[in-house]
Formats: structure tokens, sequence, C-alpha cells
């Protein structure tokens, strides 16, 4: 998905934040607000603008993870929120996908919380299922933020029972909140999906240069791959007229509501 005009306030944000989180130097703010200007161009995607503003404030402030803390946090509350929620056993593969998409509910730059109550999933909801439940020994999940993670266990957990091979991608280094290989070895999440695997790099999104190796394998394999949150949506939607993708995710803004055709605020399964 390219750059649109709505975007521009989001990734102001992102900057103003994130030069907060990593001790709020003015001069650090100023020159990431120029970059901005510099990168906001029409064939540029969202997460390749904030990818660059991140490395750009990561250079001048030495400050690793940014997120680190508030990455914590959400895993704290995830942890708390999933235990409170009963299952549909009427149709557990769709509530399966509802469950996955209320762990997109939650974004530091937009706000949200963990609700008591599994959200009514909006799209291409029974096609998702059927992708899903139906192609392929291995699947393929591009994981988004640490709260996606704990949402998303139930719905590999059922994939794995039923003789599936489910990889779980995440970056390798800090990306603004996403969960990183530094979080799953910090957090211990080896031990709750025994194949999280790394995109290599610490690129908001997935770019398609990011699709190598491992990852390559399984995007030009037989199995479905699905793909958590706008930042996946936004980076992957450029080029996946290749294969198949199952997104899932919340809306969270006007520039991707306009692309998907729904609502800010509604939860999606979005088949391309």
């Amino acid at each position: 998905m390219k750059v649109q005009e709505p975007c521009r306030a989001c990734l102001e944000g992102l900057a103003r934040k994130t030069t907060v989180l990593s001790g709020g130097d003015p001069g650090v703010l100023e020159s990431s607000l120029s970059l901005l200007e510099d990168l906001f161009a029409p064939d540029a995607t969202p997460p390749g603008i904030a990818g660059r503003l991140l490395e750009h404030i990561r250079r001048k402030t030495g400050v690793w993870d940014p997120y680190a803390t508030l990455k914590y946090r959400e895993y704290r509350d995830a942890r708390a929120a999933v235990k409170e929620l009963r299952a549909d056993d009427g149709d557990l593969p769709g509530y399966l996908l509802r469950l996955s998409a209320l762990g997109n509910s939650t974004d530091y730059f937009t706000g949200g919380a963990f609700t008591g109550k599994v959200p009514v999933l909006e799209g291409d909801v029974d096609r998702a299922a059927h992708t899903i439940s139906a192609e392929g020994r291995e699947v393929l999940m591009l994981g988004d933020n640490v709260g996606d993670f704990i949402f998303d266990l139930p719905l590999l957990r059922f994939l794995e029972r039923g003789g599936r091979k489910v990889f779980y991608a995440v970056r390798e280094r800090p990306a603004q909140n996403d969960l990183s290989m530094e979080d799953v070895r910090h957090l211990g999440l080896q031990g709750l999906h025994p194949r999280i695997i790394s995109t290599g790099k610490a690129n908001v999104g997935l770019p398609r240069e990011d699709i190598t190796g491992e990852i390559e394998r399984l995007w030009k394999g037989e199995g479905p791959v699905i793909a958590k949150g706008m930042g996946n949506f936004e980076t992957i939607s450029e080029f996946d007229g290749e294969r198949q993708v199952v997104y899932i995710m919340k809306v969270k803004c006007p520039a991707v509501a306009r692309s998907v055709g729904s609502d800010i605020g509604t939860y999606i399964a979005h088949v391309r």
C-alpha cells in the first residue's frame, strides 16, 4: 500500500513518540521531522518510511529498543486478558480467527486495549477459515506485536494438533513496537511455540527484499500465509499478487480502511 496523505500525521506521531522514548532530544526530533518530509514520496510505503525514521532516531540517540518497557507491559496484559476468555465450541476455527484478531487490538500510536469480549470479525471470514484449515502441511504466520503472539497461540496449537507445522515469523531486531527475536529470547516465548523464526531484519512489516531463506521457502510453498496487523498489510499488499495471503487485523487508520473497504475500528479477515 502506497503512502497516503493521512499517513503523514501518523508518521509524525511515530517520530515524536519514539524521540520521547529515546530521551526527548529536540534536535533529534527536528532532524526526524525534516527526514520525514524528504521521505514522504508517492512511491513509498508507510512502513518503509517508518523504518527509515526509526533507524535515524536509533543512530542519533544510541537507544536500541525504546519500546522495550511498553512491549513487556503489553505481554503482561495479553497474558492476563486471554485467560478471561471462553471458547465458542460451536465454530472453533472461526472463534480462533476472531481471537487472533483481538490480539491486534492494541497499538502504542492509536491506543486500544484487550477487551473481555472476542470481537465480531468482518470481511472474508469463511474464505479465510477454509484457506487456513484446508491447504498445505506447512503454514507461515507473520507476527506483529507481542499481544498478537499471545492471542495467536490457540490458533497455532489448533493447526498443529491437526498435523500442520506452523512457522511464526518475527523481526530479528527491535522495530517499532513489533515482536522481535530479542523479545522472544527475553520472554522465553520459544517455550510456548517451537517454530518461531526470524525475518532476518529489523524492518517494519515485511518488504519484498526480506523474503529470503526459510521465509522464502514457505512463501513459495503450498501452505497458507497468514499476516497479522497493518504493517504487514501495508508492505505485503505491494506484491501479494505472487500468492494468496490471509490478512488478520484491526483497522486503525483511514488509509488502510480505504484500501480494504472497511471502517476504522473494524476487525477483519481480508484475503487477497
